[in-house]
């Protein structure tokens, strides 16, 4: 059965070119070792595994940044636009939160899916993406939900959701300035989890 849906994958902010992050700040504290994690790395890893899923099993996706430089929102959605234009496509964006100073850690944490402001077909697959991760993380995570019109996305107009020309959600997956949230992010188990619910979430959208 031929995919339905084009999902437009969007990792946010930049990678690493030549070992020099692309983005000022959206990075953790440094770890006792040294280590860090780079929201930007952390979000292209997420897409690249989120995408082999997806091509595992007959659905089309594209990575609308394919590059580790940090392209301009602007760009981001006119190719996503442009895309919209020859077939019905979804826009996926990727990232991770944030809180304090990003200097030191932070006791802020869990998952958050936001939409453009009103009720739009956004928030039907937002409510179905949500439904998924709850169903595989259960209560191992906080959930940052806001039911003041009747579902449990957050909105905000966004660049990249308020001009999307296709129904368009973001996901916030941790935060990179909770240690033990970053620790948990970084596992392979995690990894799997957000991979399952959001292909879990884009094979009932298929049968909608």
């Amino acid at each position: 059965m031929a995919s339905k849906y084009l999902y437009i994958f969007d990792p946010g902010h930049g990678g690493l070119v030549n070992g020099k992050y692309q983005t000022a700040g959206k990075r953790s504290p440094k770890f006792p070792d040294g280590r860090v994690l780079f929201e930007g790395v952390n979000n292209r890893d997420n897409v690249e595994r989120i995408m082999a899923k997806f091509k595992a099993n007959g659905l089309d996706c594209i990575d609308i940044v394919n590059s580790d430089l940090d392209v301009s929102l602007g760009e981001r959605v006119r190719k996503a636009n442009a895309l919209a234009k020859d077939r019905k496509c979804v826009y996926i964006s990727i990232h991770s939160d944030a809180a304090g100073d990003g200097v030191k850690w932070h006791p802020a944490s869990g998952i958050s899916v936001w939409t453009s402001k009103g009720q739009t077909r956004s928030d039907i697959f937002a409510s179905i993406v949500i439904d998924e991760l709850q169903a595989k993380f259960l209560q191992s995570i906080k959930w940052r939900t806001n039911t003041t019109d009747g579902d449990e996305d957050h909105e905000e107009n966004f660049y990249v959701l308020k001009e999307t020309r296709c129904p368009a959600i973001l996901c916030e997956l941790g935060f990179h300035t909770n240690e033990a949230e970053t620790k948990r992010m970084m596992t392979t188990e995690f990894k799997d989890k957000v991979v399952d619910a959001l292909l879990a979430a884009a094979l009932k959208w298929e049968n909608i």
